[in-house]
């Protein structure tokens, strides 16, 4: 892919709001997969780098055979496979480059199917969206009822989120977002953990069987990750830096309470974190 500055094209690229994937031999039965950019990765949830150098077939399925027949910036759909088995309705554009490769780019379409998990990606951030953690949980909520299994969920809240809104505007708050958002993702290496963006400044992660010392452990790495970011905010209440807090809950589903418990409970302790001055990890515990 040409370009004067190669570096700044495949930043913006990785961080393009659709899905993106080059493929190699286009006119072949199988072409193979040069580059995937992040929001890619996030939608069907493996690393940008698994996804180099497999045939187009592991991320697609119900593709033509040719992808070049879609021609130039015409909207195919296509279905984008996810780890968990899960099928992510897609409109997908074909663009031929000049060198013979071909870019796609992916675009999540709405819902179509009841029972279907939510094909959402949040466009801002490249994150799930809230609707599709909710029902990855729901599922691990019935899945731990029935097994036991133990669910970690965290929430973490920007430090004096509104003060940097006020000090930088919207456009700079939505880039130190899904930066942070990035930060915290890449932390997130497991093929099952869901990390989405909640409201304006809060991020929720689910994952499953980690022990409560090390979800703690976890959380508290994440923070430091925040502040290495070393992003300026000069009204911060905890330093020079903009800080996170965060709240972690694990813990067995109850058979008695839905999954919304889990949410609640770690959102009281995201509350006394941020109530004990903010830059720290409070654990929650599901009312007995």
């Amino acid at each position: 892919m040409d370009s004067s500055d190669p570096q700044m094209l495949a930043e913006v690229l990785r961080h393009a709001l659709d899905g993106i994937a080059v493929v190699d031999g286009a006119g072949a039965n199988a072409p193979r997969v040069v580059y995937a950019n992040a929001t890619l990765a996030a939608l069907i949830r493996r690393p940008e780098e698994a996804l180099v150098g497999g045939p187009l077939d592991d991320i697609e399925v119900e593709a033509p055979a040719d992808p070049t027949a879609t021609g130039v910036g015409v909207g195919l759909r296509v279905r984008l496979k996810r780890v968990d088995g899960s099928l992510v309705e897609c409109e997908r554009w074909a663009i031929l480059l000049p060198d013979g490769r071909l870019a796609l780019h992916y675009r999540p379409l709405a819902r179509s199917a009841p029972g279907a998990l939510a094909a959402a990606v949040d466009r801002t951030s490249g994150l799930s969206t809230p609707e599709h953690l909710l029902e990855v949980l729901r599922r691990d909520w019935s899945v731990g009822q029935r097994d036991g299994r133990a669910i970690t969920l965290m929430r973490f809240d920007l430090d004096a989120y509104r003060e940097y809104y006020e000090v930088f505007g919207r456009v700079a708050t939505e880039n130190v977002l899904r930066q942070v958002g990035r930060t915290i993702g890449s932390a997130m290496r497991r093929l099952s953990d869901v990390v989405a963006r909640f409201g304006d400044d809060e991020f929720v992660v689910l994952g499953v069987a980690m022990e409560p010392p090390g979800a703690i452990l976890h959380a508290e790495s994440i923070l430091a990750r925040v502040r290495a970011l070393a992003i300026h905010h000069p009204r911060s209440r905890t330093g020079r830096y903009l800080t996170m807090s965060a709240g972690v809950v694990t813990a067995v589903p109850s058979r008695t309470s839905g999954c919304e418990a889990l949410l609640d409970a770690a959102q009281q302790a995201l509350a006394r974190a941020k109530q004990a001055g903010g830059n720290q990890v409070a654990k929650g515990e599901l009312p007995g």
